[in-house]
C-alpha cells in the first residue's frame, strides 16, 4: 500500500481533499485501493464480473462519503467497510443470505465456552503454491463468517482490531472464527491434497 492509507494524518489529509472535489486525489485514492478491494470482492463473492460491479459501487460510496472520514480508523480499513457493505448487498440481491448456512464444520472440536476440546491442537497450512488452488476451493466451502473472516486477515492483511470492527465481533471471537476457519481449510486441504500434503490437526 502507498504511504498515504499507511499514515493517519496522511490518511486524513487524503480524504478531505477527494471531499473537496479533488481529482487527483481521488484518482490517487482509486489507485492505492482499487485493486485490493477488487480482490477481497472477488474471493469473497466468486464471482469476477459480481465483483468488478460491487467495486464500483464501493468506490462511488468512498468517494462520495470522504468527507465522513475522520482518522479514528486507517483509510484502508474504512473502505474495506464500505465495500463490506456493498458485498452483503449484493449477496442479499441474489438471494444468499450472508449469515445463512453458517453449520460449522468443526463444531465437534470446540467446548460451550468456545475454546478447543482437550487435546486438539491446530496447525496453520502450509501455503506451497501447488496447495494454493486446493486452498481457494477450500475457502469457498467454508460459512461466509468464516470466509469473510480468513480474507480479512491473512490474504488483505487488516490487523485483528480492524478485521473484528469490520465483522461487528470482538477480537476474541474473531480470533475463534479463524481457528476454525484455519482448521477446516487444513482438514479440507488434506482430504483433497490426499497423504504427504502436510500439517494437520492431532487428538
Amino acid at each position: 500500500m502507498p504511504d498515504a492509507t499507511s499514515d493517519p494524518a496522511a490518511d486524513l489529509a487524503l480524504a478531505r481533499r477527494v471531499a473537496a472535489g479533488d481529482e487527483a486525489a481521488a484518482a490517487e485514492l482509486v489507485r492505492a485501493l482499487g485493486g485490493e478491494l477488487y480482490g477481497y470482492a472477488r474471493k469473497v463473492l466468486g464471482d469476477p464480473v459480481q465483483a468488478e460491479d460491487v467495486l464500483q459501487e464501493a468506490l462511488l460510496g468512498i468517494l462520495r462519503g470522504a468527507g465522513g472520514y475522520d482518522g479514528r480508523v486507517r483509510l484502508r480499513a474504512w473502505a474495506f467497510g464500505i465495500l463490506r457493505h456493498k458485498i452483503t448487498d449484493a449477496l442479499r440481491r441474489r438471494g444468499r443470505d450472508p449469515l445463512a448456512g453458517a453449520a460449522d464444520p468443526e463444531e465437534d472440536r470446540f467446548q460451550a465456552d468456545g475454546s478447543w476440546q482437550k487435546g486438539v491442537t491446530f496447525q496453520p497450512w502450509d501455503e506451497n503454491a501447488e496447495l494454493m488452488e486446493i486452498v481457494r476451493r477450500c475457502m469457498e466451502d467454508l460459512p461466509h463468517n468464516q470466509r469473510e473472516a480468513l480474507v480479512l486477515r491473512a490474504v488483505q492483511g487488516l490487523s485483528t482490531r480492524e478485521a473484528a470492527r469490520l465483522l461487528e465481533v470482538s477480537e476474541a471471537n474473531l480470533r475463534q472464527i479463524l481457528h476454525r476457519a484455519r482448521a477446516a481449510v487444513r482438514r479440507c486441504a488434506d482430504q483433497k491434497a490426499g497423504p504427504g500434503a502436510g500439517g494437520g490437526e492431532a487428538a
